[in-house]
């Protein structure tokens, strides 16, 4: 067995691919604090949510597990989440708008999110490992 054929792991990986890509942008967005005319970008939560919603849609239908397969969106966690431009509160006169304090806020809000959806893809692991052996071990 597949640990993708299980629901509850397969949308926590989902949500881990959200969260690695939403670090990565806000990331970039912090290393051009000072590039002049930079807009900072996030992946937005209605991504996530679209993602979700397809999943739940597909019912044990065809599923492509390679990236080369017909149909597949792209491989890797973070497939089907692009970064979006969303300027932060105040533009410096050189045209960035890169709030380096709101960009780690997020960052931290996202480290936390991350951590919670790894701790409970591992527990889900460990339960099912734990069912799995034979009793008395």
């Amino acid at each position: 067995m597949n640990p993708a054929d299980i629901n509850v792991l397969d949308t926590l990986r989902t949500m881990l691919g959200y969260h690695n890509a939403r670090q990565r942008t806000i990331a970039e967005n912090v290393a051009n604090a000072n590039t002049p005319g930079f807009t900072p970008s996030d992946v937005s939560q209605s991504q996530f949510e679209r993602v979700l919603a397809g999943q739940g849609q597909s019912g044990g239908g065809l599923r492509t597990t390679d990236p080369r397969h017909f149909g597949a969106q792209g491989g890797g966690m973070s497939s089907g989440f692009r970064p979006e431009a969303t300027p932060d509160s105040e533009t410096t006169a050189n045209g960035n708008s890169v709030v380096i304090e709101e960009q780690m806020v997020r960052a931290n809000e996202n480290r936390m999110r991350y951590e919670t959806a790894l701790s409970l893809y591992q527990k889900s692991l460990n339960l099912i490992r734990m069912a799995a052996r034979p009793p008395g071990q």
